[in-house]
């Protein structure tokens, strides 16, 4: 099995994880726990290191949308015995040497690097840490750092106005340009959280296509050379599925604003908001699969959705999967945090009808330990859809239900 890997991301100290956890993102990723384990946490984290190399953000954009609010304490483990300050670790494997890029985010009035390891897959490294008093200008810092880099002393001065810094000496600086590049998926990431039935005021960034909400897709795609493809190619998926009616359009409306608008036969075209929570939620999913698969510069080039089947009916579930798996051989990477079993059986269908090659899905299973600590164990999806390493108890709740109701039902019968 050959595996699509595209980068790794690795994080110590950070929210629930006390120990380093590592995430492998590939064309289909999907991210798997129980409640409150920390699925939306690394999720969102994707969009946090999105919007953390754009220039402007500083080390990393603490105005994120993705946390919701939280100050840099709040990102760091908070359970019993506090460990060091958070570790990001991210890893481009495609290239040979498999270049990695370690950073140390500490407080000191203010987010500061505190260290920085590059370091290749063998040989020379770069291993330094904040040796002087930290020069802030906006969001960016630059600080005196000293350290080893290639087995000598080194002393110099680093500039971050994004999470990649300027300054880096030339072997170094070489390492750091082959992880961003490992990264560029993440450049017009689009993010679309839980909550997509709700107008929502989150802000959009200049890292993704539109809010997290899905609320302001109308305005971005009326902006866009492609709004009539996009609305076209969901058109037409909506009206192969049962009692979902058979187009969406772009209506004017008396402010001059453009509204979102479902058509069905027989029956008066109805604005969005007044539609079902099923397509509500549904909608923006597929306006961004759609317009992805343009691959325009202004389209997305990643999609992470969280509850992707939210107030859908399994049948839909499933057809929604096949769906996101035309935008992943498109060329589009997709991240879902889900709790669906219809989603998992659907990928393993794929992989055994050969629409999907095992090594292009990372399939992780996220949860908590005893004393609240997180840990991600990477299940791995053999060529025949076997799942190594998935617990065989995850969905057997309806199966347990069903035993239950045919025992109670033999008993009432007088069979027990």
């Amino acid at each position: 099995m050959t595996s699509s890997l595209i980068f790794s991301l690795k994080v110590q100290a950070f929210r629930s994880f006390q120990e380093e956890a590592r995430l492998d993102i590939c064309p289909l990723t999907l991210l798997y726990g129980f409640n409150q384990a920390g699925k939306s946490s690394l999720l969102r984290l994707l969009v946090l290191l999105a919007d953390s190399l754009q220039d402007g953000a500083g080390p990393l954009d603490l105005q994120c949308p993705a946390l919701r609010g939280a100050t840099f304490k709040e990102l760091g483990w908070l359970g019993t015995n506090p460990a060091l300050s958070p570790w990001i670790t991210l890893v481009a494997p495609e290239v040979t040497t498999e270049p990695t890029l370690k950073v140390q985010f500490a407080d000191d009035d203010g987010l500061v690097v505190n260290r920085l390891h590059l370091v290749p897959g063998a040989g020379d490294k770069f291993l330094v840490d904040l040796d002087g008093a930290v020069v802030r200008d906006g969001n960016g810092i630059e600080a005196e750092y000293a350290g080893q880099y290639r087995g000598q002393d080194w002393s110099g001065r680093l500039k971050f106005v994004s999470l990649f810094p300027d300054g880096l000496p030339e072997q170094a600086k070489e390492l750091s340009a082959q992880v961003r590049k490992a990264l560029d998926p993440l450049q017009r990431i689009q993010w679309l959280h839980a909550n997509r039935t709700g107008e929502g005021t989150d802000e959009t960034r200049r890292a993704r296509c539109c809010r997290a909400s899905g609320a302001d897709l109308p305005l971005v795609l009326s902006a866009s050379q492609e709004e009539q493809a996009v609305l076209e190619a969901t058109s037409r998926w909506l009206s192969q599925q049962d009692g979902m009616g058979n187009e969406i359009a772009l209506r004017r409306m008396s402010s001059g604003q453009r509204q979102l608008v479902h058509r069905a036969s027989g029956r008066e075209e109805l604005p969005l908001h007044l539609a079902g929570e099923g397509l509500r939620a549904l909608l923006p999913i597929l306006l961004s699969a759609t317009w992805a698969e343009t691959k325009s510069p202004t389209a997305p080039s990643l999609l992470a959705l969280e509850e992707p089947e939210a107030y859908l009916h399994p049948t839909l579930q499933v057809a929604l999967f096949d769906r996101l798996l035309e935008t992943v051989r498109a060329g589009i990477p997709v991240v879902l945090e889900t709790h669906s079993v219809y989603l998992l059986r659907a990928m393993q269908l794929a992989v055994l009808d050969g629409r999907l090659q095992s090594g292009q899905v990372a399939l992780h299973w996220i949860e908590q330990r005893a004393n609240g600590a997180g840990s991600v164990t990477r299940v791995d999806v053999k060529s025949d859809a076997t799942l190594t390493g998935w617990r065989p108890d995850l969905f057997e709740k309806e199966q347990e239900l069903a035993h239950r109701i045919l025992d109670l039902r033999w008993k009432k019968t007088g069979g027990g």
